[in-house]
């Protein structure tokens, strides 16, 4: 019997490949907002993987209710196998000047469901002494990215945590992944206000190399993965340049 994989922001982007690259070892319990992709990608992922089942959950995690009505769902699945906390968002202007509330939410959203969410399926992967949970943080854990200021420190706090709870866990056969994308090509940086044209064309990635190699990592075990050599140059090199200089690279990127 194939054990079931739940994906946080499933409806696009990395959420999206994850369930496309996952389907035929998994049956898949997608996660998102948008009722109407989450049951187009449904359909189109069980034509496909006759052989696995896919469902979804209409949820929006910035909402108490609906992150307690999702941590109790994986908590209780005696099938759970994987948990990919992908749902996140980010916001980009001077932080002074963005709405406070929204800063709140994408806290919300990025840290305190993730750190629920991981909990949730900690407790259950106990019970059997196995599982996975791949959290996604981004290269920007790294470093401090003025004029994404909020967005920046909450994937700090996710590598810094899922690499923890990457130690706790393994002693009792749980995998835990932080998965540091760059620049990849999504709806993402849209949403965020991001213009793609402002960053070399080298710097970017797509979804499914992404994926690809989260998931062929998980074989050597290791706590963080960061995709591409661009972004394992650029992480390497800030061990050796001064945060005041790496601060300033970034904000004059972020702030144009």
């Amino acid at each position: 019997m194939k054990k079931n994989a739940y994906i946080t922001g499933a409806s696009s982007g990395i959420g999206e490949e994850f369930a496309n690259q996952l389907a035929a070892s998994y049956n898949l319990i997608l996660v998102a907002r948008n009722k109407s992709k989450l049951e187009s990608l449904v359909k189109e992922l069980n034509l496909k993987h006759s052989e696995s089942k896919a469902s979804f959950l209409p949820l929006d995690l910035t909402e108490s209710k609906d992150i307690i009505s999702f941590c109790k769902t994986i908590e209780n699945d005696s099938n759970l196998g994987m948990l990919v906390n992908n749902a996140g968002y980010g916001t980009v202007g001077e932080f002074a000047e963005l709405d406070i509330q929204e800063e709140l939410r994408e806290i919300q959203l990025n840290v305190t469901t993730l750190v629920s969410a991981t909990h949730s399926a900690l407790k259950n992967f106990k019970k059997q002494n196995t599982g996975i949970i791949i959290n996604v943080a981004s290269i920007a854990s790294y470093l401090a990215a003025p004029y994404s200021a909020t967005y920046a420190a909450t994937k700090a706090y996710v590598r810094s945590f899922t690499e923890s709870i990457h130690e706790e866990a393994k002693v009792h056969g749980i995998l835990v992944q932080a998965l540091c994308p760059g620049l990849t090509h999504s709806d993402f940086h849209q949403r965020a206000g991001i213009e793609k044209k402002d960053f070399p064309n080298f710097m970017w990635m797509n979804s499914k190399e992404v994926v690809s190699t989260s998931i062929k990592s998980l074989k050597s075990k290791q706590a963080i993965c960061i995709p591409g050599g661009v972004n394992q140059s650029a992480v390497g090199l800030t061990n050796f340049i001064p945060s005041s200089l790496t601060r300033k690279f970034a904000g004059m990127l972020m702030k144009k």
